[in-house]
């Protein structure tokens, strides 16, 4: 009977394990110079439902050309969307990329749904391998446009006649079902656009069978897969199950994961995903070994693109998008986050903080303990120094006291305590104790300890060489901006984007913008799904006089 309700049990979970994905990304452009930042919208689909997955907490994104990955990038979801954004190296070659993305639920690829992306590169020669074309003035001009098709029951319109430096609006009417969508109003100029690619055609196109990914699937969050180096195979093999490992970021406490080693020294931290590019502390407990992050992108590799065609025409186009790329880092201050996915480990209503300043100030870590923190008891065992946590007894009316806590030194996992007893204790900022039971990563610790300094003194540690800092490619925020003006000379291409704007039936929008210092043509594209899953986009052109 046992084997019967644990089968039962994991019926759902093998269900899930065959859910097929495939991730159609919207771009804020489609044309772009080396430097520029790509904003993005996800839109992650269950290919045999041919709606939004719930099932994956992130996806993977590559801009590739025919020369191999330029860039790379995570974006998180939720239940399905995603939003981000990332820049492209200013030593990207000029020529045609694809933006593909992937879950580790089906790595099988859908290549031929990227979207294509244009990007020159105005300070370097370089290019892509075989992936430009020439053409006379004459012949670049008889270029053809690609169209821009329309789905949906959206309407878009612009009032008035927008002038240089002025407030205008543009406005959004939906007379169809709720949508939720990216949209974005941004400068058209002389450089050619490639191939229009649409959430409709992404619908249509066919997918695999089956999940074709070898990965565990990334339900909760981020996994990150490491390997333990520097030992020889028989130390490898003496780990076994019992080694435990430790993933942990300076200033960010709810960052905090353990992963046991195996006997191939191989490893796996859940996490519910890590925001932001950081460095992460990584340590092996009890042995001389090391971690190795793995690369979790694929590197693939394309072909069938076109030739990106090459002009005298594009020369003015490009001097402005140039003169751009300035006022973008200004954008990138003004940008409005949107919510995510939180990490719950350590949160504030579990804690006892003690803020030093409220009490008088000593010099050494065992000082603070002793007058200040009565949760806690410094000694030693076994020839090494620990802490020990004191809880209380409900049913006894006694106090225990408790090893085996986690050690946290501004949020970094700390194992030899020396390391604490060895710093100023007037540097310290707060102490918190979680004297609560917490389960990391399948193992059980008696209560958490954070150590907050007032400017992360963590990374001036003299960390056991076992102990590396490694640099880690993490989660992009999810980001909007939502058109406000830039100071100075305002050469912005970008005047508005939101990657997950959502008009319910019946109802309008209205995006109050200002229009940059130069006259132009503009377009406003607005594409994502209804809410009975019906793909939707429109197009509005617009002039700044």
């Amino acid at each position: 009977m046992k084997k019967l309700f644990l089968l039962i049990g994991l019926l759902p979970l093998l269900a899930q394990a065959q859910v097929v994905e495939k991730v159609y990304v919207s771009t804020d452009r489609s044309v772009y110079i080396a430097g520029d930042e790509i904003w993005c919208s996800l839109f992650c689909m269950d290919a045999a439902k041919g709606s939004l997955s719930p099932f994956s907490a992130v996806s993977y994104l590559e801009l590739v050309s025919a020369d191999g990955t330029v860039a790379s990038a995570k974006v998180g979801l939720m239940e399905g969307r995603g939003a981000g954004k990332f820049r492209i190296p200013v030593s990207a070659p000029t020529g045609h990329y694809k933006l593909i993305a992937y879950t580790s639920q089906n790595q099988g690829g859908f290549e031929a749904g990227a979207k294509e992306i244009s990007v020159f590169n105005t300070t370097s020669l370089s290019r892509v391998k075989d992936g430009v074309s020439f053409l006379s003035e004459a012949e670049y001009k008889a270029l053809r446009a690609p169209s821009q098709p329309s789905e949906g029951l959206l309407r878009i319109s612009v009032a008035g006649n927008p002038r240089i430096g002025h407030s205008f609006s543009v406005y959004l009417e939906n007379s169809g079902k709720l949508a939720d969508m990216s949209v974005s109003v941004y400068a058209v100029d002389e450089l050619a656009e490639p191939s229009v690619s649409t959430l409709a055609d992404f619908l249509k196109l066919p997918c695999t069978e089956k999940a074709t990914s070898a990965r565990l699937p990334e339900y909760e969050g981020e996994i990150v897969y490491a390997a333990v180096e520097g030992l020889a195979r028989r130390q490898l093999d003496s780990l076994s199950d019992v080694a435990v490992a430790t993933l942990s970021s300076a200033g960010s406490p709810s960052d905090v994961y353990v992963g046991k080693v195996n006997d191939k020294g191989r490893l796996m931290f859940f996490t519910n995903n890590i925001y932001g590019d950081r460095e992460l502390v990584c340590e092996v407990k009890g042995t001389s070994g090391y971690i190795s992050l793995v690369d979790p992108f694929l590197h693939p590799s394309v072909d069938g693109l076109e030739p990106l065609a090459l002009s005298a025409v594009q020369y003015g186009p490009l001097v402005q998008r140039k003169a751009a790329i300035g006022t973008s880092l200004q954008v990138d201050t003004l940008v409005q986050f949107l919510p995510r996915r939180h990490d719950v480990l350590l949160d504030s209503d579990r804690r006892i903080r003690y803020h030093l300043d409220d009490y008088t100030r000593f010099p050494s870590l065992e000082e603070v303990i002793v007058e200040i923190i009565p949760e806690l008891r410094l000694g030693t065992a076994h020839g090494r120094r620990e802490l020990k946590m004191i809880t209380p007894d409900a049913v006894h009316a006694r106090k225990i006291l408790r090893d085996n806590i986690l050690v946290l030194l501004d949020g970094v996992v700390i194992d030899d305590i020396s390391l604490l007893e060895g710093m100023d204790a007037m540097l310290l900022q707060d102490v918190d104790v979680y004297p609560q039971s917490f389960v990391i990563g399948g193992l059980s610790f008696n209560g958490v300890v954070n150590f907050i300094t007032s400017k992360n003194y963590v990374k001036a540690l003299q960390f056991p060489d076992n102990v590396r800092v490694v640099d880690f490619k993490g989660v992009s925020y999810p980001l909007a901006y939502l058109g406000t003006p830039v100071k100075g000379d305002d050469y912005r291409q970008l005047l508005y984007w939101h990657p997950a704007l959502q008009i319910a039936s019946g109802e309008s929008r209205r995006l109050n913008l200002t229009a940059p210092a130069y006259s132009g043509r503009f377009r406003v594209i607005a594409e994502g799904l209804t809410e009975d899953g019906k793909p939707l986009r429109q197009v509005y052109e617009f002039e700044v006089q």
